[in-house]
């Protein structure tokens, strides 16, 4: 098991980080809201521990687009704030536990292994016809040819795949992709969906004329 801690005190990422490696856990820290998304952009990890108040943004704020992006993340936050109603608020936004300062670290490991255990995780390796996606490495292999994928386009792919039958349109492809803060247009699904297309086969990602695209497992996924 990987976790990731994002926490601004140095001395408290010392404790959890120490604590992990006790129990053989594999884990990472950042210290920034910015440290956090290039560490998460590297890797993914099974689950994330998230002060709420960071130096560069807030932990309620990010876990909106932490849920966009990685909805299965089990995310435990970990904060100074006590009100009930900061409480309720995180756990409404999607955290799936929340730890407050002080606290012992065996109950912050014994929190991480909980919500592990909860949480079902998805298979590392997805079926799509003939090519396997590895969810983890990004990358596909299709008649014994192993493929990288880029971020957008593993995105793209998750989306579809989490959503088959479904029908999305370019801008809501955009949106759940890219961010609403893209500048770009809808050519950049276009050219995504067709890059998609050379990787798993043209046959599951159709075109849907005038709407946009959806996913169709074939017989053998």
């Amino acid at each position: 098991m990987r976790v990731l801690i994002v926490d601004d005190d140095p001395d408290i990422l010392e404790i959890v980080r120490s604590s992990c490696i006790r129990e053989s856990i594999e884990v990472g820290t950042a210290q920034t809201a910015e440290e956090f998304w290039n560490a998460i952009e590297r890797e993914v990890p099974d689950v994330l521990v998230l002060d709420i108040m960071l130096p560069d943004a807030s932990g309620l704020d990010m876990i909106k687009e932490i849920r966009r992006r990685y909805r299965g993340l089990p995310v435990i936050f970990l904060t100074a704030r006590k009100a009930d109603i900061d409480m309720i608020l995180g756990l409404e936004l999607g955290a799936d536990d929340y730890v407050t300062k002080p606290f012992n670290p065996r109950t912050l490991i014994a929190r991480i292994k909980a919500v592990s255990r909860r949480v079902k995780p998805s298979s590392d390796a997805v079926k799509v016809g003939h090519a396997v996606v590895d969810m983890k490495a990004y990358s596909i292999s299709r008649d014994g040819i192993r493929e990288e994928l880029t971020r957008r386009e593993f995105e793209l792919l998750r989306v579809l795949i989490e959503n088959p039958g479904r029908v999305f349109t370019r801008d809501e492809l955009l949106d759940k992709v890219w961010g609403i803060d893209f500048s770009g247009d809808f050519r950049t699904v276009d050219v995504h969906v067709s890059k998609l297309r050379d990787k798993v086969g043209d046959e599951y990602i159709k075109t849907v004329r005038g709407v946009g695209y959806k996913y169709v497992p074939g017989e053998t996924d």
